[in-house]
């Protein structure tokens, strides 16, 4: 489904009242790269493509533009090392039509625990990580014919603690270039922190390539700054995503890094594969220079 290009600036106003709403100094952040085989492949830079059913993660308005049907299981695992010496391994299930996903996925969030943002009284922050698993319900609205809004509404559960939180994205297009914004825990609930970041992507598509071809180019900036146990963060991501052979293989490779400090970039790639009836089997590596930023992922995909 594609957003019909019409009065693009009266369109893109309710995108712009997000914006102001998701003003930096209003909120903190954490890293986004955690699942979907395409995103990670990309290098995390996928707010304004989304089009997956990893949409209910990433940007539930980019469910708008995708596939009649997708369905996908993927599993990635963290490298352990010095500085990432427990990883967890991160669960994504979800399926979707352009109107409607549902999905669960297990992840871990940067939280601030209430009784420690003070530390005393010494004005010391304490961060942590938890593993939380969610389970969401993703529903888009038309705003107009080049903007669309989505919302998730998820079930969070983390340190035998169960909440409900709020996710809200939106999707502006002007022929084959997006502009997406999304922001996550709005609620705040078990502590997590909010998150916020956007993109823009040229994103042409046509048949025989492939749902998702001929190709994507992407990049994100994270609006918030990213307050984790290892250092302030706030990321920028590039990648690109090809299809050859008419669809039948999909390559992708991506870029992210923290514009804050240096020496913590990480390179990604991916790759897919088209199997009989509409199955798609992928797969990603990223490669960081420090042993928390590395991992890798395969699933399986249905989509038509």
């Amino acid at each position: 489904m594609r957003i019909v290009p019409s009065t693009p600036w009266r369109a893109c106003a309710p995108l712009a009242t997000l914006l102001l709403l998701l003003s930096p100094s209003l909120l903190t952040a954490q890293t986004w790269s955690q699942v979907g085989e395409r995103s990670q492949g990309m290098g995390g830079a996928f707010v304004a493509v989304a089009d997956d059913s990893s949409g209910v993660y990433w940007n539930p308005a980019g469910l708008a533009t995708g596939s009649t049907f997708d369905a996908q299981v993927d599993v990635a695992t963290p490298k352990g090392g010095v500085d990432a010496p427990s990883p967890s391994r991160r669960v994504f299930i979800g399926a979707s039509m352009p109107m409607l996903g549902f999905a669960y996925y297990r992840a871990r969030s940067a939280v601030l625990p209430a009784a420690d943002r003070e530390n005393g009284g010494t004005g010391e922050v304490r961060v942590s990580s938890l593993d939380t698993q969610n389970i969401a319900v993703s529903l888009v609205q038309t705003v107009a014919k080049t903007l669309v809004m989505g919302s998730s509404l998820r079930l969070v559960n983390g340190a035998g603690s169960t909440a409900f939180d709020l996710d809200l994205g939106g999707m502006a297009s002007i022929a084959d270039v997006r502009v997406g914004v999304t922001a996550r825990n709005l609620r705040r609930r078990l502590d997590t922190q909010r998150q916020a970041r956007i993109g823009a992507a040229f994103v042409p598509r046509s048949l025989p390539t492939g749902v998702f071809g001929p190709f994507s180019a992407a990049f994100d900036v994270d609006l918030t700054r990213t307050t984790t146990e290892f250092g302030d963060r706030r990321e920028a991501a590039v990648g690109s995503e090809q299809w050859w052979a008419k669809g039948m293989v999909g390559t992708r490779f991506g870029l992210h890094w923290n514009t804050i400090r240096g020496g913590e970039q990480a390179f990604a790639g991916g790759l897919t594969v088209k199997l009989p009836h509409s199955l798609f089997a992928e797969g990603h590596v990223t490669k960081g220079q420090l042993d928390r930023e590395s991992n890798w992922g395969a699933g399986l995909r249905v989509t038509f």
